[in-house]
């Protein structure tokens, strides 16, 4: 069972008594920034008597030590990682519609996009006051 550590904004995830079939995420920031790149579902597929070997759905294979605690890593439930989660798929939602709108000329745009966009904006205002 993966063990969390540490206060709620520091955890560490403790894979001493790891079982194969756990489940946990790992979030992957751009180095030397707090931007998060991504996030990636591992399970625990084999448990050596030093290391633990994971997978993620894509295939990649992560090899941790049993002996430390391992940071960015998180379990599905942690409330932390809930909201980390959120605002990375609203972000990366958001860049992609960024990247839609730079590609397209002003006449691929209709009244029910504009509206829209105007009505986020008043939300926006309104939430500022």
């Amino acid at each position: 069972m993966l063990i969390p550590q540490n206060d709620a904004y520091h955890k560490q995830l403790d894979f001493a008594d790891a079982e194969i079939g756990d489940v946990f995420w790992v979030v992957e920031h751009v180095p030397y920034s707090g931007t998060i790149k991504g996030v990636q579902k591992y399970e625990v597929t084999e448990i050596r008597s030093k290391q633990v070997r994971c997978q993620s759905d894509t295939g990649k294979v992560l090899k941790i030590k049993r002996s430390t605690l391992q940071e960015n890593c998180y379990l599905e439930n942690d409330p932390y990682f809930v909201e980390i989660r959120k605002t990375f798929e609203i972000s990366s939602q958001v860049e992609m519609v960024r990247k839609l709108v730079k590609e397209h000329e002003s006449r691929d745009f209709d009244q029910e996009i504009v509206d829209a966009i105007l009505a986020w904006q008043r939300r926006v205002e309104a939430r500022r006051e």
